[in-house]
């Protein structure tokens, strides 16, 4: 009955599937099979139940149509179970029509669909991917099939931006696909077949005088239905209880019902404020999951260190008596030759006589050197290569519950040391792989190397980098030295004072408080008036429009500035290594099937050599089309401030790159959209800030907000606290990255809306990029 509430209910969750797409000729038949509904409730009780729409032309033959209304879903016999769709409804044009042969005419040349509406308990749902086997693990009900590869370089983790594109796209594409292996979890509740529209449908012209008595120009807000001319006249209205109802004009009851639609739901707002609560709970899970990461591999580490340094000392003594064997048995062949060769000189310099007495004093040299006792033997005899490991390392939790890995492994995905020859270095994977080609052979008196030219390159390579009598304390480089062993070897990095001196961390600290004018007290210096009188120095805010009032963030001019040498941040750095900017580079190197130009890559930068602008480069997101990067702003070539910074980005619409370099600090932001300095928010989660000089990528996660956070940065869509600027600001985020007047008062303190699991206001994350959370930017580039 297409005027009952079912129907209309059932129509309305069609077109809210459809997403706008016009459909027409909509019938519905309910489905109700007892048994299956006894099933479905006893199976999902207590368990999440979302509404689903399956395609029946997508149907199996042990699936039609038929056959699921009279019994329920059929599932495959090998257990991987049936996909359920739940969101957007996505058309296949190319499905064959089921009408009959009655269809209507006004339904003809239209592409016509049979869909299901089911119930579907997903209870607790497990994430996969196409590549991941259709197992459930314990504890589990349902299995959710994400949209994108979870492990898309293969490498075995998750990565961070790997984690962010798997989280969903949005209200736009909201589509989720869920596997079931239980067919109780299914309840097939009706049939629905519509004609799938190419326009929408021309509104009836009812302002023709004979369809007058049909329009609908009145309300009845008891039984919430419209009512025409003709309903009070000899229908619904003209008779009974109807028409006693007190009646409203339609268009006070289209206003009344606009102005409630436009109220805030307080169940609403409460709902997605406990939603937001829980993603922080995730972000404190997340951050608290890297943290204990970092100690337990510090903790491998240190173990594997430790044996690594007594295993070294083991093979370094074996290898000195084999030294020390090698060259008493080459001595003796030194000796027995150097004998031989003063015979032969002898034999042509000496005559009959004197030859005849030297040759029997050489007899006896030989008989003596023959007779030498050696005890080189014995050593070898007594010399194995017998180390082995007693006992091994486990990962355990410390309550003593099983592994998550272990109970959701099901018995795949367990290490085989035996197929994995990888070494932590590539030093290591080329002596395995050395060692696996095939041994050493000795062919006369040359003995052929130990291992290939490949990995003495390497030994080499890493021998310099190491000998630190060829390291040179130089200004701070933005290309770093080559790695040593696979692993980058990064030396510390000094500020050199004007005669060329370095400067430690005190007279760091002072030189940067004093080039601010901010006292050792960290307010205001009075020694320097030059200084307070500039704009740059923000003793007052600089003009801001009435609109724009509020809208600049908080001046850092009272905040105390702790310098953190760089030297010191690594060590911070170090546990986030999932953030790392060269390995998410180098991964999204490998994915690419076209290189580049040098041209297109940051080139003519004065502040990231070629190696950082690669890193940089690949870290933009792009998938097939290769990105040009052009030069717009330098403070080399521009003036040092925001004003001009603002008008040569006037009619740049495209994204764009800003490189920072303060001190021994290289760092910078990525935004997604427009800098428009008018005070508006915007960008997406797309955009990162990013740290060079500590190997750095940070994401966008926007879940922290302030006061006018949601109310600015366009007129529709979803609002971003990604970016914003003003007359004489430019920042990322609420406060992560902000670049201020003449950039001799800039502020940065990340965990606001630019995340890697620091705490927030905590040291290293007012420290991370720039040594504190004020500091001098010395040269920008904007790209």
């Amino acid at each position: 009955d297409k005027e009952s509430d079912v129907y209309k209910e059932v129509v309305y969750q069609l077109k809210m599937g459809l997403n706008g797409h016009p459909a027409s000729d909509i019938h519905v038949w309910q489905v109700d099979n007892p048994q299956s509904n006894i099933a479905f409730d006893r199976r999902s009780q207590g368990m999440l139940t979302l509404d689903c729409w399956t395609d029946c032309g997508s149907l199996d033959a042990n699936n039609q149509m038929d056959d699921v209304c009279r019994r329920g879903f059929l599932l495959p016999a090998s257990g991987e179970g049936m996909s359920f769709m739940h969101g957007n409804i996505k058309l296949d044009d190319s499905v064959e029509s089921f009408m009959d042969a009655d269809t209507p005419e006004s339904t003809s040349g239209k592409q016509q669909h049979f869909y299901i509406f089911s119930k579907v308990a997903i209870g607790r749902p497990y994430i996969i991917d196409s590549n991941t086997p259709r197992t459930k693990p314990e504890g589990y009900d349902s299995l959710y099939m994400s949209k994108k590869s979870l492990d898309r370089d293969d490498d075995g983790v998750i990565s961070a931006d790997e984690y962010e594109q798997a989280v969903g796209d949005g209200v736009e594409k909201y589509e989720h696909e869920y596997i079931v292996t239980d067919p109780s979890q299914a309840l097939p509740q009706y049939v629905v077949r519509f004609a799938a529209d190419l326009e929408p449908p021309e509104e009836e012209d009812l302002q023709d005088p004979l369809k007058i008595y049909d329009r609908h120009d009145f309300f009845d807000p008891q039984l919430y239905r419209p009512v025409s001319l003709r309903d009070k006249m000899i229908g619904s209205h003209s008779m009974g209880e109807a028409a006693t109802h007190k009646l409203v004009s339609l268009q006070d009851a289209y206003d009344k019902c606009i102005k409630e639609s436009k109220k805030v739901d307080p169940l609403i707002t409460q709902k997605k404020h406990r939603i937001m609560e829980e993603l922080n709970k995730i972000d404190n899970k997340m951050r608290d999951i890297n943290l204990n990461f970092a100690d337990v591999e510090e903790k491998l580490y240190n173990t594997l260190k430790e044996n690594l340094a007594t295993l070294k000392e083991e093979v370094n003594c074996k290898t000195k008596i084999l030294l020390s064997t090698e060259l008493e048995y080459r001595r003796q062949l030194e000796e027995i030759d150097n004998s031989e060769a003063w015979l032969d000189r002898q034999r042509d310099d000496m005559g009959q006589t004197g030859f005849l007495q030297a040759f029997k004093l050489h007899t006896g040299v030989r008989s003596k050197m023959c007779q030498q006792i050696s005890a080189e033997t014995s050593i070898l005899d007594d010399l194995h290569a017998n180390l082995a490991i007693e006992g091994g390392i486990r990962i355990i939790s410390e309550n003593g519950d099983p592994l998550l890995s272990e109970t959701q492994r099901n018995g795949g995905g367990v290490f085989d040391p035996k197929n994995n020859n990888q070494g932590t270095t590539e030093l290591r994977q080329q002596l395995f792989a050395d060692a696996s080609a095939g041994a050493t052979t000795t062919t006369g008196n040359t003995k052929r190397n130990l291992v290939s030219s490949a990995s003495a390159d390497m030994l080499t390579k890493a021998h310099q980098v190491n000998n630190i009598e060829n390291l040179s304390l130089k200004p701070p480089s933005s290309t770093p030295l080559s790695s040593v062993g696979g692993m980058t070897y990064a030396p510390p990095n000094f500020l050199a004072t004007s005669d060329g001196k370095m400067m430690d961390n005190e007279a760091w600290t002072q030189s940067l408080q004093t080039s601010m004018g901010v006292g050792a007290n960290g307010n205001m210096s009075n020694t320097s008036p030059a200084a307070l009188s500039s704009p740059g120095i923000y003793t007052q805010n600089p003009p801001v429009s009435p609109s724009h009032q509020n809208l600049v963030p908080p001046s850092p001019v009272n905040v105390k500035a702790s310098y953190q040498p760089a030297r010191a941040m690594a060590s911070v750095a170090a546990h986030y290594t999932q953030f790392s900017l060269s390995q998410l580079a180098e991964r999204k190197q490998r994915q690419l099937t076209r290189v580049p130009s040098d041209q297109a890559i940051f080139r003519g930068s004065a502040i990231v050599g070629p190696a950082d602008a690669k890193k940089l480069y690949y870290s933009i997101p792009f998938i097939n089309t290769l990105p040009s990067t052009n030069l717009v702003y330098s403070t080399r070539m521009h003036d040092r401030n925001i004003k001009a910074l603002e008008k040569t980005m006037l009619n740049v619409m495209s994204p764009s790159m800003v490189i920072v370099r303060s001190g021994e600090y290289v760092f910078g932001g990525y935004a997604t959209d427009q800098w428009k300095f008018d005070g508006s928010r915007g960008g997406n989660p797309k955009g990162f800030i990013f740290s060079i000089t500590l190997d750095c990528k940070i994401p966008y996660h926007g879940r922290q907000k302030d006061s006018q956070s949601g109310i600015l940065g366009g007129s529709t869509g979803r609002k971003h606290d990604a970016m914003w600027s003003g007359p004489d600001f430019m920042s990322f985020g609420i406060k992560d990255l902000c670049l201020r007047g003449d950039f001799r008062m800039c502020s940065s303190e990340l965990e606001h809306s630019y995340s890697i699991g620091m705490g927030m206001g905590s040291t290293e994350a007012k420290s991370f990029l720039a040594g504190s959370s004020i500091f001098v930017a010395d040269e920008i580039e904007v790209w």
